[in-house]
């Protein structure tokens, strides 16, 4: 899948999503280490029997410490992210602040030129690509997938009635 097909998830929802993750994770390996080791100990009423429970302690053992690994890059990750979330939030501060003060229906209108007769659905695309083209302009190359959605939302902003 190419950058241009990825479907736009904000930084601060996906810091959010790392966060969780690594919680669930560090949780679910902390309690089946703990589990392990207590059933192990003989603490707990059950415990694996025959000559594979060595085998079966073994593999649990080395899954539940990969969780625990996977926690903690899932936090570092959440903490790139978190960074990352203060940065884009600034940026679209700006071009928001930029757009309000720059972009009007009117002035995409007549960056746009229609042959009589075309339907609303092309309109739109194409205000929508004279919207892209002047953020772009004024702020340079951006990601696609994060410049489309802010677009979108100043397309509705301008043009749709509140």
């Amino acid at each position: 899948m190419s950058d241009n097909e990825k479907v736009y998830q904000n930084k601060k929802a996906k810091a959010e999503d790392y966060k969780s993750s690594s919680y669930t994770l560090l949780l679910v390996g902390a309690i089946g280490i703990a589990a392990l080791i207590f059933m192990m100990a003989g603490v707990l009423p059950f415990q694996f029997g025959g000559s594979g429970k060595y085998i079966t302690y073994g593999v649990m053992g080395v899954l539940f410490a990969g969780f625990i690994v996977m926690g903690i890059s899932s936090f570092k990750s959440a903490k790139r992210y978190t960074r990352e979330a203060a940065d884009e939030e600034d940026l679209t501060g700006k071009i928001r602040t930029w757009a309000k003060d720059h972009i009007t229906a009117d002035s995409i209108k007549q960056r746009v030129w229609f042959e009589e007769g075309t339907p609303e659905e092309m309109k739109y695309f194409q205000y929508f690509e004279a919207i892209k083209a002047a953020v772009e302009q004024e702020f340079g190359s951006l990601n696609v997938p994060y410049l489309e959605a802010l677009c979108e939302e100043l397309y509705a902003e301008i043009f749709e009635e509140k």
